[in-house]
């Protein structure tokens, strides 16, 4: 069954029934790469060949170690998009419930950038996905790793900033807005916090999204610390 498949390289033919199903769902991680490598390479363009592997959801650190060893020498990408297969399924949870760092997709992730055979996907593709379902999922250490990544939340005209004021949460609005750098006083042990330039702009966009949702500490914040100055179609709604 192994063989025909690596021939057939069949998306559906695991699927045809249940016996079949579970072969292939006991397969090896060689196996799999081998069939990974096979679709991708058929598809051509060998510069997204880790682009289009991390789209399957059976792309695991196992098998991403066992596709890095088959792949041919030639095929060197020096860049690959982070897959939105990995954020589609994020959804906040019940306010007791706090995130973790090992839930997913934090440990795949960290495993993808720390990687020295696989190119840093760009945290940025799909016009930010990856960062506004994190936001929208209110995933705090996600958050802050994409940032910590390049994440921009500029992408798609500030998104991820726009949802994190229809949640009014005024903490997540300025993570996503701020950037610091926190380090320590030679000699003096304690932690200083040097300004450096915010990763965006703000807009009268967002100060309308506020203003709207009736977020009034928000709505401050882009005023009198940011310098958002209000139209007249925002003052109306004031």
């Amino acid at each position: 069954m192994y063989e025909i498949q690596s021939i057939a390289l069949s998306d559906s033919f695991p699927l045809t029934s249940r016996y079949l199903h579970g072969v292939f769902r006991s397969s090896t991680p060689s196996f799999r790469a081998r069939f990974l490598l096979g679709r991708v390479l058929f598809q051509g363009d060998p510069s997204v060949v880790f682009t289009k592997a991390l789209r399957y959801s059976l792309c695991t650190e196992e098998v991403l170690d066992s596709f890095c060893r088959q792949l041919p020498s030639e095929y060197c990408p020096s860049t690959c998009d982070l897959p939105r297969r990995l954020f589609r399924s994020l959804e906040p949870k019940a306010e007791s419930i706090e995130w973790s760092e090992g839930d997913d997709p934090l440990p795949f992730l960290r495993y993808l950038y720390r990687s020295p055979r696989i190119p840093a996907p760009d945290v940025n593709a799909h016009d930010g996905y990856a960062l506004t379902k994190a936001v929208h999922a209110k995933r705090l250490l996600l958050i802050q790793f994409l940032l910590d990544c390049g994440a921009s939340p500029a992408c798609k005209n500030g998104l991820a900033v726009s949802v994190a004021i229809r949640q009014k949460d005024l903490q997540m609005v300025k993570l996503l807005i701020e950037r610091d750098d926190t380090h320590f006083e030679p000699g003096g042990g304690n932690r200083k916090r040097r300004k450096l330039e915010d990763r965006l702009e703000v807009n009268r966009g967002m100060l309308k999204t506020a203003v709207r949702c009736g977020a009034r500490d928000i709505v401050g914040y882009l005023t009198r610390e940011k310098g958002c100055i209000p139209d007249i179609e925002i003052l109306q709604y004031m």
